[in-house]
């Protein structure tokens, strides 16, 4: 894999993580929300245990973005997330940053978990 094709993956992941990430509070802007890099020029993402250190790191990217937001929420309102709210961002990252990628692996590898959604 190139240099310039692993540099727009990392792009992609990054780009769907952060995006992905909305705010539970509606006034506050897209430009506010926090952001995770996801390294994947170390990877090779044609072999699966390459594929499965990928979906790890953007799995933990995912997690620390949502919590970061959720507290960002509990700071401004004094008011927790609503129940479910960082699972379902979570989930809503992965499932983003998953399909953005687009490496058949990955794909494959998301459905196996049993965490791909279908929305």
């Amino acid at each position: 894999m190139t240099i310039t094709t692993k540099w727009i993956l990392s792009v992609a992941a990054v780009t769907a993580v952060s995006l992905t990430s909305f705010s539970i509070n509606a006034a506050e802007s897209a430009g506010d929300a926090p952001t995770r890099s996801v390294k994947v020029w170390d990877l090779d993402l044609a072999d699966s245990q390459g594929v499965q250190v990928l979906y790890q790191r953007v799995q933990t990217a995912a997690t620390d973005v949502c919590k970061s937001a959720a507290r960002r929420h509990w700071k401004k309102t004094r008011t927790a997330a609503p129940a479910g709210w960082t699972d379902t961002c979570v989930a809503d990252a992965v499932d983003a940053a998953v399909r953005d990628v687009g490496n058949p692996l990955l794909a494959a590898l998301h459905i196996r978990t049993g965490v791909a959604r279908n929305d």
